[in-house]
């Protein structure tokens, strides 16, 4: 659980004044391995969205980030700032595998003179979709409802595979971040076995986790499985044309990989629910989740989702539903500020807005 750490004072740069959250100026950050997106928030509302290459900070300090946001916004400061960064966060601190980034928020907030706050991505989803439980583009088995009173799960499929817990609302709003994307695959046949055990010599590990198939690179890996399987050489495919060419079964093997994807998903999405007692429903997301999510009927997603032995008849009234992930991270980390940051001085903001 992420513990925030106590904010340490810098030089004020203006003559600050008291204000509650919901007048706080607030930069929010959603970083993922592909996308970094940013908004302006004041008086609680945005105002302001850029999105950059993530690779374009490669390297660069947190602090720089900062600076290089602020510049293209056309702002001179800010009150506070919350990053939602993929990946664990351990006591504020987080570093990203994808990119050369990481992010200490007491180190940010003692060089910047402004409160800072580090949490997962997946924690600020869990943020929004507490604020807003029904926010679900369609359901995709049982019934149609979340049950926002009953504990939640998310998953989210994008360039990595994250996953997080709502537990109930009866104790108050809260987001458990999990790394169950890095827990082994669970195999049901002789065929997805086969598929692991290609998987494995093809990437040279000893265990295939559930992103190495479930994400954006997983599908790559997963459809290098499959022709391997199939004895046919594989295509230098992304996963956008895997996706394209699958979903219009131009291409058999992206076609089998897709197949195998959702039936994949379905398992994972079983397990965490029946782990963490996820009975309110499961959030199903990501930008690999929604290319592929034309299959999501005809396939075996909730079949492998319910089949889970003894447990069946209580997965059977669980929904799963697909949710659009657009800003939901940038509104959940702004939500997870305004709640932390209780009582700060406000800052100058450039009038230009």
């Amino acid at each position: 659980m992420h513990r925030h750490r106590r904010y340490v004072p810098g030089p004020v740069r203006s003559t600050p004044e008291r204000t509650d959250t919901a007048n706080l100026t607030l930069l929010v950050a959603d970083i993922g391995g592909t996308r970094a997106r940013f908004a302006l928030y004041d008086q609680g509302h945005a105002l302001i969205f850029r999105e950059f290459p993530t690779a374009e900070f490669d390297g660069a300090s947190a602090a720089t980030v900062v600076a290089r946001v602020l510049e293209v916004l056309g702002i001179r400061d800010v009150a506070a700032i919350c990053f939602a960064v993929a990946g664990p966060v351990i006591d504020g601190r987080a570093s990203m595998t994808n990119v050369n980034l990481s992010f200490d928020e007491l180190e940010i907030s003692n060089e910047l003179g402004i409160p800072v706050a580090v949490i997962n991505d997946l924690v600020a989803l869990g943020h929004a979709l507490n604020a807003d439980p029904a926010r679900a583009v369609e359901t995709i088995g049982g019934p149609d409802a979340i049950r926002s009173d009953e504990t939640r799960a998310i998953v989210c499929a994008g360039t990595g595979l994250g996953m997080a817990i709502l537990p109930s609302h009866a104790n108050g709003y809260s987001v458990v971040p999990s790394e169950g994307g890095h827990a082994r695959v669970a195999t049901i046949d002789a065929y997805e076995r086969e598929l692991v055990d290609a998987a494995e010599q093809e990437l040279d590990v000893r265990a295939i986790t559930w992103e190495h198939f479930l994400s954006g690179p997983g599908l790559v890996n997963l459809y290098r499985a499959v022709s391997a399987l199939w004895g046919t050489k594989a295509e230098l495919l992304g996963p956008n044309e895997i996706s394209e060419l699958g979903i219009s079964i131009s291409d058999p093997v992206c076609h089998r990989t897709l197949e195998t994807f959702c039936a994949f998903l379905g398992t994972a999405c079983g397990s965490l629910a029946l782990t963490v007692h996820a009975f309110g429903g499961v959030y199903v997301g990501g930008t690999v989740v929604e290319a592929v999510a034309p299959m999501f009927e005809d396939s075996s997603f909730r079949r492998r989702f319910v089949d889970t032995g003894i447990q069946a008849e209580v997965l059977q009234s669980v929904p799963t539903v697909l949710f659009a992930e657009d800003s939901l991270g940038l509104r959940g980390a702004a939500k997870y500020a305004l709640r932390v940051f209780s009582s700060v001085e406000r800052l100058d903001v450039d009038s230009s807005l």
